[in-house]
């Protein structure tokens, strides 16, 4: 067996994300690097500590016994690292650190984005990283400092604060003229099934045909603007594209709500304050 006190924990990490995810692919998007990365950092803890800890299959991977008891067992310590990176973070005074935040594509492409402008004459000794992500950023492992959700989460060591109803609405091409009754839909693909537009829209077809089906709103966008059918758009988006036009149906799709989330250990951190108190104003403005 290897040298253990050797074992790189970041490599663990790796390892664990494996474990939880079942595959390398899962892994990697977890992760944000690509799948031989993971497959890398695992075979290098492999090496490290002279076990075999998965069985590598075609499309997943199963954990030895091996594997089990150390993802069993080391799940604890790896959170008491995280805890310590929080506090330490938390802690530090300054706000030349990176702030990291997490959002939904459309909403960092189209509102977050634009007004980073101003933020960085406020603050040009902070560094942003803004992901556009559709899945939630694990904050207690400090995948982001700061996450934009269009839902309220449940964790209780996350904090939460509301900051503004998302309205949404119809949108066709300028020229587009079919009734309602007619419309061809846009809409998202079964990848997409949680979201709510998903199943309100499927719910009410009525026997309209969807004619494009897409997991991106801007994608979305982009059809409803060639003429190809009508979406089901935020108004932030629709309203501000000069070639599509607002459509007025039936039954309006209520708002999403958008809540912004951080960790407890790191909402008194100076750059975290700062992005939350720009996140507050930049949403409320721009989004309500």
């Amino acid at each position: 067996m290897g040298d253990i006190a050797q074992m790189n924990w970041e490599d663990f990490r790796y390892f664990l994300t494996l474990a939880e995810t079942g595959s390398f692919s899962g892994a990697a998007r977890r992760l944000g690097v690509d799948h031989s990365t993971v497959a890398r950092r695992v075979a290098a803890l492999e090496a490290d500590t002279g076990l075999r800890l998965i069985d590598r299959l075609p499309k997943a991977v199963m954990l030895t016994e091996e594997g089990q008891l150390l993802a069993g067992r080391g799940q604890g310590a790896l959170d008491a690292m995280f805890a310590v990176e929080r506090a330490a973070a938390g802690a530090m005074t300054g706000v030349s650190v990176p702030l990291c935040i997490s959002a939904p594509p459309s909403l960092a492409r189209h509102v977050i984005a634009p007004g980073l402008h101003g933020f960085r004459q406020q603050h040009p000794e902070v560094e942003v990283i803004l992901q556009g992500q559709t899945q939630s950023a694990d904050l207690n492992r400090r995948q982001a400092d700061i996450a934009i959700r269009l839902s309220r989460p449940r964790k209780s060591s996350v904090i939460t604060r509301k900051l503004a109803d998302m309205p949404m609405a119809f949108y066709g091409a300028a020229d587009y003229q079919k009734a309602e009754v007619d419309w061809d839909l846009i809409s998202w693909d079964d990848s997409s099934a949680d979201i709510p537009q998903y199943r309100w829209l499927e719910d009410r077809r009525a026997g309209r045909p969807v004619v494009v089906r897409s997991n991106d709103m801007d994608v979305q966008a982009a059809c409803a603007r060639a003429g190809v059918g009508v979406a089901l758009l935020p108004c932030y988006l629709g309203d501000a594209d000069p070639q599509l036009r607002k459509l007025k149906g039936q039954e309006d799709f209520p708002a999403r709500e958008i809540w912004m989330l951080v960790h407890a250990d790191l909402r008194h951190a100076p750059r975290v304050r700062s992005g939350m108190d720009f996140l507050i104003t930049t949403l409320r403005h721009l989004v309500t």
